[in-house]
């Protein structure tokens, strides 16, 4: 039925637990500062990030519906504002501190593996469409072993856009030379994945997960309420 499936990450293939608000990680972040010669303090450095954030995606917004930041950018501008400065390689790491620093659970979800390689096996084209920081998936698909699965990954903070809005769609599409015709969208969120879809005028499937949003509205030609990846349409186990 379909020649092209778009992948969600996070909900959807990976089951993860941060907290990024835990004023522990920012107290060793603001470690992290001092240790290069910047005065903050975990307060302090979890304002001014909230604060650029804030300045970064009003900037975004000016392009899209549904825009994204980088957070290297985020850091590189609170080094300058600490009278630090701010090079490539430390503005990584740092981003890397601070996702480690907050991950609390990271696995795949029963049958990921297995899923990717038989849909590939089938001359099925496979992507990944999904929220977040670059620096953070790419190391998290290398990590669970994923990585080399997909045709195609779009990241929204390398695009500047996002879910659900139709132009991350169109990224996916033009990135990848993707036929959208033949494409259905997965997903565990109806905010994003399936209300991104339904703009983009594709099919999806929600799949309700453990960090599925309760208590929305779903609107998608697929439902599966019990997380069971093996009941996507068009999979099967025999290749």
């Amino acid at each position: 039925m379909y020649q092209n499936y778009i992948f969600d990450l996070y909900g959807t293939l990976i089951d993860i637990h941060t907290e990024e608000e835990s004023p522990e990680v920012w107290e060793a972040m603001a470690f992290h500062f001092r240790y290069y010669g910047m005065d903050t303090t975990g307060e302090d450095l979890c304002r001014r990030v909230a604060q650029e954030i804030e300045v970064q995606m009003k900037a975004a917004a000016q392009h899209c519906e549904f825009p994204d930041f980088v957070m290297q950018n985020v850091f590189a501008a609170i080094v300058r504002d600490l009278n630090g400065e701010p090079n490539e390689d430390w503005l990584d790491e740092t981003v890397h501190w601070l996702r480690i620093l907050s991950m609390r659970h990271l696995s795949l979800y029963d049958g990921v593996i297995e899923i990717l390689n038989t849909l590939r096996s089938k001359g099925k084209g496979v992507y990944l469409l999904s929220n977040g920081q670059k620096t953070f998936v790419e190391a998290e698909l290398k990590v669970l072993g994923i990585y080399n699965l997909f045709d195609g990954i779009a990241i929204s903070s390398e695009a500047g856009i996002s879910k659900p809005d139709p132009l991350f769609f169109d990224y996916l599409r033009t990135t990848y030379e993707v036929d959208l015709s033949s494409a259905i969208m997965i997903g565990n969120d109806p905010r994003t994945d399936m209300a991104g879809a339904l703009r983009a005028g594709i099919d999806a499937c929600y799949i309700h997960s453990n960090s599925s949003p309760e208590g929305l509205e779903v609107t998608s030609k697929v439902q599966i309420w019990d997380g069971n990846l093996r009941k996507i349409p068009g999979w099967e186990t025999r290749a």
